[in-house]
């Protein structure tokens, strides 16, 4: 059965493209400059020629290639196009994978799912119209980034049924082009999904195969070890990065937080994808994708402001659940979490450049420390509310049993 097309879909099509199109006018105009398409370009070229000093290139003597080498296999693609035919084909692919992924979170299973699919496609439109001048999403159209593209490629592989043969590849291949969304791997892992997690290690591990026949000695330089040290991306104390480890190291005005991190971050990680799981086996796989994401940004060593891109179908679902609360009767929690989206909005709507003094990124004045730690924050509290949601499910579905004791006594 088709898609029903009425007017509101297409009055939500038609505002989105008009929204988009002013977005990626300006983005296009900021001091990003498509610095990391460039980075991509670069490394494509570098496969096309050689490619044995792939990770020494440095694009205007400054950028460098982070990526693992399947990436830049798969950016061979970008780079013998025409620069503005690059530009052109990136930036219009993210303009339709954000309504797309707003679309998918909206059919996963859960309390948020709409089963007709002209409405999902209507609210998707509407909300990816406001969505996309988050800086999260003008980052990654500014830069030139792939990570809406990502966010897409994972809600696709959570949306197939777990019965899918295919279900796990595309996971396995973000992963191959980003090491962050292995994490979602792990989700389907502990989630019972064993054949998927083993199609998305198994595509992964390909990935990595086909980087050592392209590029032998690069990958055997990235894959001794070099991925997992960060100081290789940037300073992790960079404002822009916006993990548990860049916030730690601007608190404590230090990067020498190895110990502290670690310890943190596992934390987290177990705490995040146990929460996600619960949400999982409750039978809500838009809130377990939500708070996997969330968990992944936090504990990843680097997630820039353009990687926050994955958490927006996070407020999308918590709008929807404040609808909910609404309708219920439960006012407070309605307007907590409307207040909640309000102020991240907000935040999201501003830029975190410009915050740095002459003193440096470690010795940031407390106004410039808050503001320069704010996902972070903002992400721990989701992880909060994740537990909340949890206790109060476990409660609810304590309470019949408690009063059927009672009655049978």
């Amino acid at each position: 059965m088709g898609i029903r097309r009425g007017p509101a879909l297409w009055a939500a099509g038609a505002v989105y493209a008009v929204s988009a199109a002013v977005c990626c006018a300006l983005a296009a105009r900021t001091t990003a400059h498509f610095d990391d398409l460039q980075v991509y370009r670069m490394g494509g070229a570098a496969v096309l020629h050689d490619g044995s000093r792939l990770y020494q290139l440095r694009l205007g003597g400054l950028l460098p290639f982070t990526y693992p080498p399947f990436a830049a296999v798969v950016f061979t693609g970008l780079a013998v196009a025409p620069w503005r035919v690059a530009v052109t084909v990136l930036t219009g692919a993210s303009v339709v994978a954000l309504p797309a992924a707003l679309y998918l979170v909206l059919r996963l299973p859960g309390p948020s799912r709409m089963p007709a699919r002209g409405q999902a496609w209507t609210v998707a439109l509407a909300v990816a119209t406001a969505a996309i001048w988050l800086d999260p999403a003008r980052a990654t159209l500014g830069y030139g980034q792939v990570d809406i593209l990502l966010t897409a490629a994972v809600l696709y592989d959570l949306s197939l049924p777990d019965t899918a043969r295919g279900k796990g590849l595309m996971i396995g291949l973000a992963a191959g082009l980003k090491l962050t969304p292995a994490i979602f791997a792990v989700y389907l892992l502990i989630t019972g999904r064993r054949r998927a997690a083993a199609t998305a290690a198994a595509v992964f591990a390909a990935t990595v195969a086909a980087g050592f026949a392209a590029l032998p000695a690069s990958s055997a330089w990235f894959w001794a070890g070099r991925f997992a040290s960060p100081g290789h991306v940037s300073p992790v104390q960079n404002p822009q990065n916006q993990s548990l480890y860049g916030a730690l190291a601007r608190a404590m005005h230090t990067a020498a937080i190895l110990p502290v991190w670690l310890l943190l971050a596992a934390a987290v990680g177990v705490a995040g994808l146990a929460l996600a799981a619960a949400a999982s086996r409750r039978g809500d796989e838009a809130l377990g994708f939500c708070l996997c994401a969330v968990t992944g940004l936090l504990v990843s060593p680097i997630s820039w402001i353009h990687h926050w891109v994955i958490a927006i179908p996070a407020l999308l679902v918590a709008g929807l659940a404040a609808g909910r609360a609404y309708r219920a009767g439960n006012i407070a929690t309605a307007v907590f979490i409307a207040a909640a989206i309000t102020a991240i909005a907000m935040i999201g709507w501003t830029e975190l450049a410009g915050d740095t003094p002459r003193s440096g990124w470690l010795a940031l004045p407390a106004w410039a420390l808050m503001r320069s730690v704010c996902y972070v924050l903002i992400g721990l509290a989701a992880l909060v509310a994740g537990a909340r949601s949890q206790a109060r499910s476990a409660l609810s579905r304590a309470a019949p049993d408690t009063a059927g004791q009672r009655g049978t006594a």
